[in-house]
């Protein structure tokens, strides 16, 4: 089965709150283009954090936070809660996985703080076998799902709407030009519409004509 986006929710960024994707293809109208920039960063966020590089991050701009962002993918969410320290080190304190199946990973303890996720343990590759009896079963389950989490935001990138690859986990597309010619609208919805058969597909715009063009059910509007 191909893998859905769930859920997007945010706290303090300027423009972004929540956001309900639709499984397979989302078309977000952003005309002032602040939701945009937000979901970049909501992304690119969780990419470092799952390579264990928050203390290389600069593009943190909530003044002290905190910063929460939780991900759900396949209706497993990834929550995580960033706060800035006094002196001026942005630490993680609040990390936890959520699964469908049921369990409930809690990755940091309360009041101590990390300076990376424990998720950026949990690197892409085969599930680590535990051994035969429940609690190793259900410690299997939760190693595959902290593993393909981490794979799903490592493959993040921003790509032109108009010309992009399929050989990640979710295509975030971007189109900037807010008045196309209808040939190229044309070109945009195809060529989003047959992605999303095989990746979810986010795409933003600032084009209302880009967006009609699509199925209504498909279209989210901000601003």
């Amino acid at each position: 089965m191909s893998t859905r986006l769930t859920r997007i929710q945010a706290e303090g960024f300027r423009a972004l709150r929540d956001l309900q994707p639709h499984p397979r293809l989302t078309v977000l109208v952003d005309p002032e283009g602040s939701a945009t920039r937000d979901l970049v960063t909501f992304f690119t966020l969780l990419r470092e954090l799952a390579h264990g590089r928050l203390q290389q991050m600069q593009v943190l701009d909530a003044g002290d936070g905190p910063v929460r962002l939780v991900l759900g993918v396949d209706g497993d969410d990834y929550a995580v809660t960033l706060r800035r320290f006094p002196e001026g080190r942005w630490r993680v304190v609040e990390e936890e996985l959520s699964l469908l199946a049921g369990i409930s990973l809690p990755f940091v303890e309360p009041d101590a703080p990390r300076d990376e996720a424990v998720l950026s343990t949990f690197p892409p590759g085969p599930t680590i076998r535990m051994g035969d009896d429940e609690a190793a079963w259900l410690g299997e389950i939760a190693d595959r799902a902290s593993r393909d989490m981490n794979a799903f935001l490592r493959g993040f990138r921003v790509q032109p709407a108009e010309s992009f690859e399929t050989n990640v986990p979710f295509l975030f597309l971007e189109e900037r030009d807010v008045d196309l010619p209808s040939n190229a609208v044309w070109d945009r919805v195809q060529a989003a519409r047959a992605a999303s058969s095989r990746v979810p597909v986010l795409l933003c715009t600032p084009s209302v004509a880009l967006a009609d063009a699509f199925d209504v059910e498909d279209v989210l509007r901000v601003g």
